[in-house]
């Protein structure tokens, strides 16, 4: 439940995922809201379901409230959400959001990601490199700054320049790098409405106390989105700054980090029906979505995908079967590939079991029938769905191909920086006035990179991938073929291509001549004539490849042009029509969602209850991974040494909730009715996939670790009991307030 993208998928998600526009009726308990709309929610009736603080207390724009106390901890290309829960910025949040780091500091010697990691001072605390802690300082709705200038009429191409270059200019202002604000200018409502976020950054992260992987993830990708569920998904971090109180990269000489706001923890439980919320960093949803965009997702972008990260995850398997170092090193790699796609699998099914397109086609019926009742309507928005059905014909006549093809032009950062090789020997024999300044400033930057990308390329991978896509290829219809590859390949059938591909990738990927960064960065002094005399594949091909893949930018562009110019336009006039304001998709941004610890039906026959316990945990116990249960915990249930952490004979492990959650939520704190943190999500069902699409009501659980189970472990298992002095535990049972 990370937010976090294969970089292969970044460029497509960053154009076609995120085509959101048929609002939906709020159903249950539904809703990812924007902090400063809270106070339009329904309190009265939250009040009956047993919301007990004022909503201030939640989020007050003039004073510390939970809002300050929840963050988004950022690694590499993914994030997750944690909460300070000491006043010495000590943040709690999941196991796997912090696995990243575990296994960046691990080697074949000591192995943190499997082990786990216990710091007994400050001083043992573990550095996490490039982790860090976002806290959001204000958000700010700037609509009418953004769209100053702009009307209905403004051709497409001007609008968006207009509203990135006012973005640009409110976020340029607002920045203040010595003191550590940055801003973000992010569109709600599809481009309806723009909000500032001022976010203030640290960037000195440490671990303090990290459960081993056969409690933070035990279960591993067999019980992924599944329930019951026996995981112990947490990490206590600590967040650093300057002695200024500024951000400050990693020192001796930095301090534990003061929060305004810290998130009290209680050991009161819960019980079915019980009243909980979520705050947190919700990734994206994309519940708006047209029908043609959901059948294309449905029908073509995921089941793409799920093949390519079935692939990807055969490939270093294999490589760490083969390499025990090799294997602690990838193994955060495999998990996030193997989360995504499990989560694309499940969301395939459930979009087809669900209906979710022919639903969304019955709204656009009733919406042209509303349109057809009245000509102002009709003038105003009858050009939206024709328009859009339009976009999505013209996008089908090249896809999958057009995925294919950038599928390998970013196949690797080697690739991609062999794609530029040609056409920079090309720029420097032209005139020099003819010449691409950008270019060279480009080349420049990849040729410094080289050194680090070389030290971190994954040869194996990049071979098979290559491999694969070249594959794919082949199986395009006759009207998508892709020149670059049909001239090596298309002569040859069945077994004779696919030999022929596979000595290819190997060729291209291989090659001796350009094994080192050294001499890979020595091909940008070369000519057009030196180059064509290499005869070296990778770079002809990918030259050929990244020339085809600039071909696509055009058709990107109008397409989004297109949905740009109509899908505000449709959120608006569905919006009328309903006589709603929905609320905006999730977009990276601090969200408050709410609902109940209540358990579901899965399938005929079966009743899944609320809670899972300890003694689940044993029960499943085979001592292979990923259900090989630590001897230590296994003691501790036999000899029933619960200390203080048990609830009727038993420690809670893991609890469902009906909280409206997605991608980036993990690690979020789960909240009584007090504010009182009761647990940490880590994880949604997999009924209840889909759920960037869809929200599933009857299915749909939010999975949170109990804070009970947290402590227990922290100090029964870990004996890193030393912690729970910073913590504010409320409802302590009588022997931890005498051991306090």
């Amino acid at each position: 439940m990370i937010c976090k993208y294969p970089r292969a998928l970044a460029l497509v998600l960053s154009t076609l995922v995120f085509v959101s526009v048929i609002p939906v009726s709020v159903l249950g308990d539904e809703g990812m809201f924007l902090p400063d709309t809270l106070n339009q929610l329904p309190l009265a009736k939250l009040k009956q379901r047993g919301l007990k603080i004022p909503i201030t207390d939640i989020y007050n724009p003039s004073g510390p409230s939970i809002k300050d106390a929840v963050v988004r901890v950022g690694f590499g290309s993914g994030y997750g959400t944690g909460e300070f829960i000491s006043p010495e910025g000590l943040v709690l949040t999941n196991h796997h959001v912090a696995f990243d780091g575990l296994v960046g500091a691990s080697d074949a010697t000591k192995d943190y990601g499997t082990m786990g990691y216990t710091a007994h001072s400050r001083g043992e605390e573990l550095p996490l490199n490039g982790y860090s802690v976002t806290i959001t300082q204000d958000l700010k709705d700037v609509t009418a700054d953004v769209l100053a200038g702009v009307s209905d009429d403004t051709p497409p191409a001007q609008r968006a320049a207009s509203i990135q270059s006012k973005s640009s200019a409110i976020e340029m202002a607002n920045t203040k790098p010595a003191e550590g604000i940055s801003a973000r200018v992010m569109a709600m409502n599809e481009g309806l409405t723009y909000y500032l976020f001022t976010y203030f950054v640290l960037r000195d992260v440490r671990v303090v106390y990290a459960p081993p992987k056969n409690i933070g993830f035990f279960g591993g990708d067999p019980d992924n989105f599944e329930w019951p569920r026996h995981d112990g998904d947490f990490t206590f971090l600590r967040a650093y700054a300057g002695p200024d109180g500024k951000p400050a990269d990693y020192s001796n000489n930095n301090v534990p980090y003061k929060p305004k706001k810290f998130l009290s923890l209680s050991m009161g439980g819960l019980k079915d029906n019980e009243f909980v919320m979520v705050m947190g960093y919700p990734g994206s949803t994309r519940r708006y979505r047209e029908s043609y965009s959901v059948a294309y997702n449905q029908d073509i972008y995921l089941p793409f995908s799920v093949e390519m990260q079935e692939k990807q995850i055969e490939v270093l398997t294999n490589m760490g079967r083969m390499n025990p170092g090799l294997r602690v090193k990838l193994q955060s790699v495999i998990f996030g590939i193997s989360n995504e796609l499990k989560n694309n699998e499940g969301s395939i099914l459930a979009m087809r079991r669900a209906n979710i397109v022919d639903d969304k086609r019955a709204q656009e019926a009733e919406f042209t029938k509303w349109l057809g009742q009245d000509p102002a309507r009709q003038k105003k928005y009858g050009e939206i769905l024709p328009s859009l059905a339009k976009a999505y014909e013209d996008l089908a006549k090249t896809q999958p191909r057009d995925r294919i093809v950038q599928e390998i032009a970013t196949l690797s950062d080697v690739f991609e920086i062999a794609g530029l090789v040609s056409a920079y020997a090309a720029n420097k024999e032209k005139p020099e006035a003819e010449r691409n300044p950008n270019l060279a400033a480009v080349v420049l930057r990849a040729r410094a990179a080289l050194p680090e990308i070389f030290e971190a390329r994954n040869i194996t991978l990049d071979r098979e991938m290559l491999a694969f896509f070249l594959r794919k290829a082949a199986e395009l219809p006759a009207n998508q073929k892709i020149e670059a590859i049909e001239k090596r390949f298309g002569n040859l059938k069945d077994e004779a291509r696919i030999r022929a591909e596979e000595d290819f990738a190997r060729a291209v990927v291989d090659s001796k001549n350009l094994s080192t960064a050294e001499a890979f960065s020595a091909l940008f002094d070369k000519t057009t004539a030196q180059l064509r005399e290499m005869n070296e594949p990778l770079i002809d091909f990918a030259g050929e490849i990244a020339a085809a893949n600039s071909e696509i930018g055009p058709r990107t562009r109008a397409f989004n042009a297109i949905v740009a110019r109509w899908r505000p336009l449709l959120v608006q006039g569905m919006s009328e029509m309903h006589g709603s304001k929905p609320y905006p998709d999730a977009n990276t941004t601090l969200r408050f969602t709410y609902g109940e610890v209540k358990g579901y039906v899965p399938h005929d026959a079966a009743v899944y209850q609320s809670f899972t316990h300890l003694g689940g945990v044993i029960e499943k116990d085979t001592g292979r991974e990923p259900f090989d249960v630590p001897a230590k915990l296994k003691d501790l249930f036999r000899a029933k040494d619960f200390g203080v952490y048990a609830d009727g004979g038993d420690v809670p492990v893991d609890f469902l909730s009906t909280t409206d959650i997605i991608g980036g939520n993990s690690g979020s704190p789960i909240l009584n009715g007090r504010g009182e943190q009761v647990g940490i999500v880590f994880d949604g069902n997999y009924e209840g996939l889909g759920n960037d699409f869809f929200y599933n009501d009857p299915k749909g659980r939010t999975i949170s670790v109990d804070i009970r189970y947290v402590l227990f472990v922290t100090d029964k298992f870990g004996g890193a009991g030393y912690i729970l002095k910073e913590l504010d535990i409320k409802n302590p049972p009588a022997a931890l307030r005498k051991a306090a």
